[in-house]
């Protein structure tokens, strides 16, 4: 039996969606709120399956709900309805939690099955909604790749087209050097330095010396355990004392 509880604002149209839910043999309507409040507070006192709420509630009543069940009840289902054929609505519902969506033309065939469905963890979207997901889902990779500021790619065909000494500098970045210092372990001009520097960042497609840092302590993790060494020290120029594999691989 699925437990499903109601929240609308307007007695009536909770009533029957009720009717027709409890009328199925296989749904059982708990609860009706007139709030996310009353709604909130019977989920922690009874059990439910799906939640059913208007999205016209007020303050944005049903995508908070949303929200909150997300992260206190991830085992209910919330299904947000009531909404127009708008795929920007629609999408903005699934991300903050909704298991299904109930537009204002689908009949009541239509929301039976999808409660049916976000019982069971399956959902329906529209060929549209499926569209626009996948292109939200790409935006969101795109966005992604340009925070972590490389592409993701495997770390050593990232460092092919470094020069024997940009590989050194690189290494030493990894370690936290300054330019003085690495001029200094490396016998040449800061200038010099800075121009590899330079080069190292455009070769690496990143933007800063921190994000190519990164790469090179990865880069040596994984040089390190392919030669199956247990231990790691880091300099204290980064302000970092590990001595574990986890601990090493935890600042990655």
């Amino acid at each position: 039996m699925i437990r499903a509880l109601i929240v609308h604002e307007v007695c009536l149209i909770a009533d029957l969606l009720a009717q027709a839910l409890n009328s199925q043999g296989d749904i059982q309507v708990v609860h009706r709120a007139a709030s996310p409040d009353e709604a909130l507070a019977h989920m922690e006192r009874h059990a439910c399956d799906v939640v059913l709420a208007n999205i016209l509630l007020p303050d944005q009543g049903a995508l908070n709900l949303t929200k909150v069940v997300a992260k206190k009840h991830p085992e209910i289902k919330m299904v947000v309805t009531g909404l127009l054929d708008s795929k920007t609505a629609i999408l903005q519902c699934l991300e903050m939690g909704a298991a299904g969506v109930v537009q204002q033309d689908d009949s009541v065939d239509d929301l039976v099955a999808k409660v049916r469905h976000v019982a069971k963890g399956e959902a329906i979207v529209s060929p549209q909604v499926a569209g626009a997901l996948i292109a939200r889902l790409a935006e969101l990779k795109r966005l992604a790749t340009e925070l972590n500021g490389y592409q993701e790619i495997s770390l050593q065909d990232q460092c092919t087209e470094l020069t024997a000494r940009e590989r050194e500098i690189l290494d030493l970045l990894g370690k936290g050097y300054t330019n003085q210092q690495i001029a200094d372990e490396l016998i040449i001009g800061v200038g010099t330095v800075k121009n590899h520097v330079h080069n190292i960042l455009e070769k690496l497609d990143v933007h800063t010396r921190k994000q190519a840092a990164m790469i090179a302590r990865q880069l040596a993790m994984g040089e390190a355990m392919a030669n199956g060494g247990t231990e790691y020290t880091w300099p204290s120029a980064l302000g970092v004392n590990v001595t574990s594999r986890r601990e090493a691989a935890s600042m990655l």
